[in-house]
């Protein structure tokens, strides 16, 4: 296989600078590729076959990565460590402040009682049946927090949302992973697509149409997808496909619409927030027939302190719900047709068969209580239950669109390895520079809880519940800090090695075969680091020079990459150990990964496949862009 590159000056040589070689093992492109894959290999072995930890399983493969960059791509070793370094600032800022402060919400709301009267809200204004709630939380809300926050905590938040309503811990998370996908390239107000564009110089509005042109026809499809698996062909896509039609057409309809005419920064937010608004109205109209295995039970949070859940019981309307706060509450449908509550023992069968709760997690049978005994939150309740979300989204949408992250950044050149290693494959020194935004979109997230927290307090709540939630923050996000600091570190040093530009050459070396593996490329960068943008760092130029090469649309090469990489992020040791985070199975991510990877190879290769009819049997649904690049030499 051809390993054309830029010539390598003399200039490189006589500086000393680490020259990351293509093919360092026999001289062999495909030798050096199969080498270089080891880590990867062995991260996924670990997690899906042995289901070790994830932090296990990220660790054991940089010190695997370590020997490879060291012996195999010949880095000197301070530089070695230096780059493992960098990955790890960068993991914890900007990526893991983000996740603690949002996750610093959530525990504010369930510590405060404010999470039960959301779940009351939910359960009271939607019909309670798992297929319904699937959709409504997994899909539909998580994509409005993905759109906002994204790096996982849509994973955490909404599995623990659907684990406290009766779903089986290991179901909830799979299927919020599951719809985490083609919000991930808008997510976090477009951050991915406009990090694409400044690192490859395509214009931003081409590369937001050309995945708007991409992602909805997977998203318009993934309720039906999701709902089908979880609950099967007849309880789930014969009985619920109304729903799963209104969700997908809400969600695809308006990020395509968005991300075409529009831009990057809104397509996800605004998306999301029109599909669940959708989904809920269409709701008060229908529901799927009444199936007992699928009925959800309300579990109101455990409360450590009286004074801790006064937000509940401040309102005299809230009094129907206090026998429901000590146990666990079946519930059935709000009409005088359906059913009430079930037996506990029949709740067991089906429940642990399909998408109930475990045989553990069964509520005593004198505690089962109709939902018609739950009162509907008030409308002040309605809008305590939904201010930490809508504090959130407001304050980071208007921090981000004022720029407030550019105020106090820091640029910090990376020591010994800031234009001390030659790119080979881009011709071009390496600038490692960790960009220190000390107003980043974690801290728009932490302003965000100063009102919520004022609220809280304002209602009733102790002051006690401000260190408490921290320290419950601290337990479920010390293990998954540790697990992205590994990963970030592996991908770091992946880059900076070489490592990863081989791996990148190999697959670039396949001709028109290119536009399906193109999707694969976004789909190890996005596993290495769990994050879309940090795909589109590693993979998007590599994914114009080769589409150059080859001839093939640079916009589409440069979109394929983000929309193939979204597919990993339900396998990603990133989001595996933040989503286990708050449901209890802390060391199971390989559990998780084995439920998941299945369904991240389908998709991918769907991504792939949509590249390949884009580019050899529509390229009129290419936009135009590629003509501002610089021709090639």
């Amino acid at each position: 296989m051809s390993t054309n590159h830029p010539e390598i000056p003399q200039s490189a040589y006589d500086e000393g600078l680490f020259i990351q070689p293509i093919a360092p093992i026999g001289n062999s492109l495909v030798g050096s590729f199969f080498v270089g894959v080891i880590p990867l290999v062995v991260v996924l072995i670990l997690l899906g076959v042995f289901r070790l930890p994830a932090h296990f399983s990220s660790l054991c493969g940089l010190i695997v990565s370590i020997f490879i960059a060291i012996f195999g791509w010949h880095m000197p070793a301070q530089q070695a460590f230096q780059s493992i370094g960098n990955g790890i600032v960068f993991a914890n800022w900007p990526i893991m402040w983000i996740v603690i402060n949002a996750m610093f919400v959530y525990n504010m709301a369930v510590r405060s009682g404010v999470f039960d009267i959301f779940r009351r809200w939910i359960v009271t204004n939607t019909p309670p049946d798992m297929r319904v709630l699937l959709l409504v939380i997994g899909y539909a809300f998580g994509a409005l927090l993905e759109g906002v926050a994204g790096f996982g905590t849509p994973g955490a938040i909404c599995s623990a949302l659907m684990v406290s309503l009766g779903f089986d811990k290991v179901k909830a998370l799979t299927y919020t992973l599951i719809f985490d996908t083609t919000p991930v390239a808008f997510g976090a107000l477009g951050i991915p697509v406009t990090t694409l564009a400044n690192l490859t110089g395509l214009p931003v509005m081409s590369l937001s149409a050309m995945m708007g042109r991409q992602l909805p026809f997977v998203s318009v499809f993934l309720p039906l997808y999701a709902v089908t698996f979880f609950a099967g062909f007849r309880a789930g896509l014969l009985e619920c496909w109304p729903a799963a039609v209104v969700a997908g057409v809400a969600f695809a309809g308006v990020q395509a619409i968005f991300a075409n005419w529009v831009g990057p920064e809104l397509p996800d937010l605004i998306a999301g927030l029109c599909s669940l608004i959708s989904l809920i109205v269409f709701l008060r109209f229908w529901k799927p027939p009444y199936r007992e295995e699928y009925a959800c039970t309300y579990t109101p949070t455990k409360q450590h302190e009286d004074e801790e859940a006064k937000p509940v019981e401040k309102s005299d309307s809230a009094s129907g719900t206090r026998e429901a706060t000590d146990e666990k509450a079946e519930v059935g449908y709000l009409d005088d047709n359906g059913p009430g509550g079930s037996t506990a023992n029949d709740s067991s069968s089906v429940n642990s068969k399909k998408g109930g709760a475990a045989d553990s997690d069964v509520p005593d049978p004198e505690a089962i209580t109709p939902i018609s005994e739950i009162a509907k939150p008030t409308l002040y309740e309605s809008i305590l239950a939904w201010s930490p979300w809508v504090f959130i989204v407001v304050i980071v949408i208007i921090w981000s669109f004022v720029h407030v992250p550019k105020y106090g950044a820091v640029k910090v050149e990376w020591p010994q390895l800031h234009e001390r290693v030659w790119l080979t494959l881009y011709g071009t020194k390496y600038k490692a520079i960790w960009n220190f935004e000390p107003l980043a979109t974690g801290t728009a997230i932490l302003v965000s809880n100063v009102p919520f927290t004022c609220l809280v307090l304002f209602n009733g709540s102790s002051p006690r519940i401000i260190p408490r939630a921290l320290k419950d923050t601290i337990l479920q996000l010390w293990i998954p800090v540790l697990t992205v600091s590994f990963i970030m570190a592996l991908a770091y040093l992946y880059n900076f090695s070489g490592i990863v530009y081989t791996i990148g050459m190999t697959l670039a070396s396949v001709g028109n075969a290119f536009p399906f593996l193109s999707a694969w490329l976004g789909w190890v960068a996005c596993f290495l680091s769990g994050s879309d943008t940090s795909a589109n760092s590693l993979f998007g130029n590599l994914q114009v020079v080769a589409a150059r090469q080859i001839g093939l649309s640079a916009v589409l090469m440069a979109s394929t990459n983000s929309s193939g990489a979204v597919t990993a992020k339900m396998i990603s040791p990133q989001t595996l150990s933040t989503g286990v985070s708050t449901i209890q199975m802390q060391g199971r991510e390989g559990y998780i990964f084995r439920k998941t990877v299945l369904h991240s190879i389908f998709m991918c290769s769907i991504m792939g496949a949509i590249a390949c009819i884009q580019q050899f049997g529509t390229p009129g649904i290419i936009p135009p862009g590629d003509e501002v690049l610089p021709p090639i030499q």
